[in-house]
This record gives structure tokens, C-alpha cells and sequence, in this order.
């Protein structure tokens, strides 16, 4: 899956956390899956996540230690500013996480949209291959080609 990381990320109250939690951060932003019940759900094993990110297992578990605790700095007081809710050995709540997803999912959904438009209108600037056909014989000078062309148009073939 991927994520979007806000610019606001980096100006607000993680500012100075440390390269381990913006790195664990990154990879909830990443692999956070949509979840009926609770909004958004991760899975955080500490032993996977350090031989991915590089660093000692236990500097790991306290970044997870310190994202499920309250921060009085947050932005966001949802859950005391909380970044994830443990609900079982490695899975995890991410507060805000449908939030984010839904910001995400409408991006994507206005990129599609624009995109689709593109084609649309790009496709209503082209001639047909009868009306290309004809415009060539018209510059020839090939009237019979012209006539059987519109002939055939008005008869729908």
C-alpha cells in the first residue's frame, strides 16, 4: 500500500522525536489497512520492524511505547493526542488513521476523475477515421471519395 505524509507531520509535535519514530510513522502511514470496527488497523511486530528500519528492537518498542501514549502537544486531543491504541499483541488502532485515508481516497478519486476528463476531451478534438478520411480527399481535391463518404455517414455505415 502507500501513504501520504503531510508537511504538517514534520512541524508539529514530533518535532525532535528522532529518526526511529518518524520511521515508524512512516511505515503506519504505509501499511495501515482500512477496518469497519475501529476506523484503521496496523500491525507492529518490534522484531520485524527493527531488522527493517535498522535499529535496536528495544528502541523500536519504545517509539510504539511513546505513539500509544498521550501527547499533550498534539494537535489532534482525540484520545489525548494518541497516535495508536494497542488491541493485541501486534495490532494496533491508528487514531486518526480513517481520517487520513479518506483525504487519500478522495485525492485518488479526483486524480481519476481529471484523468477521465482528459481522455474525454481529448477525444471529443478528434476527427472520426471517416471524417479524417474525407478531410484528406476534400484536400485532394477527390470529390467522389468526399460524396461516398458522406453518403455512407448518412446511411450509418
Amino acid at each position: 500500500m502507500f501513504g501520504r505524509h503531510f508537511e504538517s507531520m514534520y512541524r508539529g509535535s514530533m518535532v525532535g522525536a528522532g529518526a526511529p519514530f518518524f520511521a515508524v510513522w512512516g511505515y503506519v502511514i504505509a501499511t495501515m489497512r482500512p477496518d469497519k470496527e475501529v476506523g484503521a488497523q496496523v500491525e507492529l511486530n518490534p522484531k520485524l520492524l527493527s531488522a527493517i528500519i535498522g535499529e535496536d528492537q528495544k528502541v523500536i518498542e519504545g517509539v510504539i511505547e511513546r505513539m500509544c501514549g498521550p501527547d499533550p502537544e498534539s494537535r489532534t486531543k482525540k484520545e489525548d493526542g494518541k497516535r495508536l491504541v494497542r488491541l493485541g499483541q501486534f495490532d494496533y488502532r491508528v487514531v486518526n488513521g480513517a481520517k487520513y485515508m479518506a483525504i487519500r481516497n478522495e485525492e485518488e478519486r479526483r486524480e481519476s476523475n481529471r484523468r477521465r476528463q482528459e481522455k474525454a476531451r481529448a477525444k471529443a478534438g478528434k476527427p472520426l477515421p471517416f471524417e479524417q478520411e474525407a478531410v484528406k480527399a476534400f484536400e485532394n481535391g477527390d470529390d467522389a471519395t468526399v460524396d461516398r463518404l458522406a453518403a455512407q455517414r448518412k446511411d450509418g455505415e
